[in-house]
């Protein structure tokens, strides 16, 4: 791909620069302009444009699908894209927008992290069309001196127009230097790279911008900026990340994946994760958003599924949901685990299909259990061999 012409059509840019875009004070999140960005894009000239991510857990998720899928659009159009893994930046960690600081990982944490980060990338951008780099490479090397060279770039009033940094102010909440001086340490990836753009989710706009002024600074060029929109919950309206719950992880099984799409998007993002998360045209998820949404869900997790784990296990996991959730049936596969003559309270709380006595007797009272498919609320019933146990509408084990 890597030696392919640059694609210069302007419905595919067009494409490129509006699908998974957000938006930043009623205007395309896209620096300096989207204007300047296709113009860019048409001169014909090869860009290389980076994605950052810091191995601060230890799988990817659909949240991070958003840059990576608009990184392909690049790659299609001829372009290089260019995985940046912040094993150095994960250390400190970017400053939540919460009261308490970030706990700190360490060289070992962050390297168990992204073990299978790669694996899972490969999944989206093919292996070898991409160039991967590690931010410890640059940053491990830099002196005391060649960063105070690099912090006399940015002003302290700079960095304290960041929201959550003021918000921290407000709150009399504890912020550390080492937070502080973040957006910096990340921003100077970019002039390590002499990179042409970089990608990232809307709530990284500041630290890519800090990144935009210092290529600007110290190698006179102008960094493209493009800010992508993030998975947020209609109702709540807090993000579907890793902090946040509801995660659908690129590491999950097919029947997990499928299962969690169909229980944690909620219909009114049906739409949305069709056109943030996947490659289905436009015009079709125009086209279903007036379907049945049970039957466009399964679509998307049918469309999910076969993305990371391919059709056939796609089609397996649908029909083992469809066999379960729709017809009212077993699974086809059970855990079988010891339980002979334990009483249902302690096998629910010992194989974790609880986390407490208490929340096991509190799911026994609320009718969430039940034993060979019948609905039991007796926590001292004793168990037996071959009895199967259902917790909620996705636990399932088999007692021997």
């Amino acid at each position: 791909m890597f030696g392919t012409k640059v694609n210069t059509d302007s419905e595919k840019i067009k494409e490129l620069l509006s699908r998974r875009i957000g938006s930043y004070e009623d205007r395309p999140n896209i620096w300096p302009s989207r204007e300047e960005a296709e113009k860019r894009f048409k001169e014909g000239k090869r860009l290389r444009i980076y994605l950052g991510i810091d191995p601060t857990g230890p799988d990817l998720h659909l949240g991070h699908t958003v840059p990576l899928l608009f990184l392909k659009q690049l790659l299609g159009l001829g372009h290089r894209p260019v995985l940046v893994i912040g094993d150095f930046t994960a250390r400190i960690g970017d400053p939540t927008g919460k009261d308490a600081t970030r706990k700190p990982l360490t060289k070992k944490e962050v390297e168990n992290n992204m073990k299978n980060y790669l694996g899972q990338v490969y999944k989206i951008l093919p292996k070898k069309d991409f160039d991967v780099e590690y931010n410890s490479s640059w940053l491990f090397k830099m002196s005391l001196e060649d960063f105070f060279n690099l912090a006399s770039n940015i002003s302290v009033f700079e960095l304290k127009t960041r929201s959550m940094f003021r918000e921290r102010e407000q709150n009399k909440s504890f912020l550390g230097i080492h937070e502080f001086l973040y957006p910096l340490m990340q921003g100077y990836d970019s002039v390590a790279l002499n990179i042409d753009g970089e990608v990232g989710g809307v709530d990284q706009t500041f630290n890519m911008l800090i990144g935009r002024k210092l290529v600007e600074k110290l190698l006179n060029k102008e960094k493209l900026v493009f800010g992508t929109r993030l998975l947020v919950d209609a109702e709540s309206g807090r993000k579907m990340s890793k902090t946040e719950g509801g995660i659908i992880s690129l590491a999950d099984p097919a029947e997990d994946m499928f299962g969690k799409t169909m229980k944690t998007v909620p219909d009114e993002m049906i739409a949305t994760v069709f056109e943030l998360c996947t490659e289905k045209p436009l015009q079709w998820i125009a086209d279903k958003k007036g379907s049945d949404l049970y039957e466009f869900k399964k679509e998307l997790a049918f469309e999910l599924t076969k993305m990371y784990h391919g059709e056939k296990e796609a089609i397996k996991a649908k029909n083992e949901w469809e066999r379960v959730f729709s017809k009212g049936e077993l699974p086809e596969q059970i855990e079988e685990v010891p339980g002979n003559g334990m009483k249902l309270v302690d096998f629910i709380t010992e194989h974790a299909l609880a986390t407490s006595s208490s929340e096991a007797k509190r799911l026994l009272d609320q009718g969430a259990v039940s034993i060979n498919e019948e609905v039991v609320k007796e926590w001292w019933q004793v168990l037996k061999r071959g009895d199967v146990i259902r917790v909620g509408p996705r636990k399932f084990l088999k007692v021997f």
